[in-house]
């Protein structure tokens, strides 16, 4: 996955990953794997969905107030070829 990363990225995630990614996060890791091997993930799915999703619908509200989310729908608008679905302004490159 490295090659369609940014060089500053590929160098992050080697000189910063293994400060973040450690065993206390495989173990939380692994519970989190255990939760969705025992059904246990599932079975919150479900009764989360069965009463109209309050934490799903909370969480959604709260993550578009986020700064990022604010600051991305600004400049996406100053790109209208994000609108087009275009990767790229083909008009200028």
């Amino acid at each position: 996955m490295n090659y369609s990363i940014s060089n500053n990225a590929e160098y992050g995630e080697y000189v910063t990953g293994p400060r973040i990614v450690d065993e206390r996060t495989k173990d939380v890791m692994r519970q989190c794997l255990k939760d969705i091997q025992t059904g246990e993930y599932a079975k919150n799915f479900i009764l989360e969905n069965r009463a109209g999703a309050p934490t799903l619908q909370s969480r959604r509200r709260l993550m578009a107030e986020h700064q990022i989310e604010v600051v991305g729908e600004k400049l996406r608008a100053m790109m209208p070829w994000i609108k087009a679905n275009k990767l790229v302004d083909k008009a200028r490159n």
